[in-house]
C-alpha cells in the first residue's frame, strides 16, 4: 500500500531522473545517432540532384502517358492490340527509366523528391496520330536529358554525364529514329487494311518481348 510518504519519493526520483536527462542533453553527452545525409556526397552540384528529380518525373509522366496510350487501343471499338502492346511495353520501359534514375540519385548521396505526376494531354483519334504523340513525347523526354547533361558538364560532373551517356541518350535516339519509321509506314499506309497489317507485325514483335 502506497503512503503520502512513498508517492513523495517516487515524485522526487523522477524529477531527479529529469534534470539528469537535461544535463546530458545541455552537456552533449547523448550520443548522435542521425548520419549525415551528404556523408557519400562528392562533385554533386546541387543544380545537378534537383535535375534529376525533375526528369524523374519526367519518365514517370512518359510511362504515365504510354498507359494512357494503351488503354485506348485494347477497347472493343479499336481491338489494335499490336500498338497496345507497343505502348505497354514502352510503358515499362519509362517507368525503368526512372527507377534508374532513382537509384542513382541515392547512389549520389541527393534526395530523392518525387512530385505529382501530370496528368498526360492528349489528343488522337487515328493509330498514326497516337505514334505521333509517342514521336513528340520521345523527343521531349530526349531534350530534357540533353539539358540534364549540358548541367552536369557545366558543374563538372563527368560521372552523370557518362552515366547519361550510357544508359540513356544512345537509346533515345534510336526510339526517335524507330518511331519515325513508324510514323512513315502509317502515312503509306493510309486508314484501311495497312494498319491492320502493320498492327500484326506490332503483335508479332512485341508479343515476344
Amino acid at each position: 500500500i502506497l503512503t503520502a510518504k512513498h508517492v513523495i519519493l517516487i515524485a522526487e526520483d523522477k524529477i531527479t531522473v529529469s534534470q539528469q536527462f537535461r544535463q546530458l542533453v545541455v552537456l552533449g553527452n547523448i550520443p548522435n545517432r542521425t548520419m549525415s545525409p551528404a556523408s557519400i556526397r562528392q562533385n554533386f552540384h546541387e543544380d545537378c540532384e534537383k535535375s534529376l528529380n525533375k526528369q524523374i518525373n519526367m519518365e514517370m509522366y512518359a510511362s504515365y502517358t504510354y498507359i494512357s496510350l494503351y488503354s485506348y487501343f485494347i477497347q472493343h471499338d479499336k481491338a489494335l492490340h499490336g500498338f497496345a502492346k507497343m505502348f505497354f511495353k514502352s510503358s515499362q520501359e519509362e517507368r525503368e527509366h526512372s527507377m534508374l534514375l532513382i537509384d542513382y540519385q541515392a547512389k549520389r548521396g541527393g534526395k530523392v523528391v518525387m512530385e505529382d505526376i501530370k496528368k498526360p494531354e492528349i489528343e488522337f483519334s487515328t493509330a498514326k496520330d497516337a505514334v505521333e504523340v509517342a514521336l513528340k513525347l520521345e523527343k521531349e523526354v530526349n531534350q530534357s536529358l540533353l539539358d540534364l547533361h549540358v548541367i552536369a558538364g557545366e558543374k563538372g560532373d563527368g560521372h552523370l554525364a557518362d552515366f547519361l551517356e550510357e544508359h540513356f541518350l544512345k537509346e533515345q535516339v534510336e526510339s526517335i529514329k524507330e518511331i519515325g519509321d513508324l510514323v512513315t509506314k502509317l502515312e503509306m499506309a493510309g486508314d484501311g487494311l495497312g494498319v491492320i497489317y502493320i498492327d500484326n507485325e506490332l503483335k508479332e514483335k512485341y508479343g515476344k518481348e
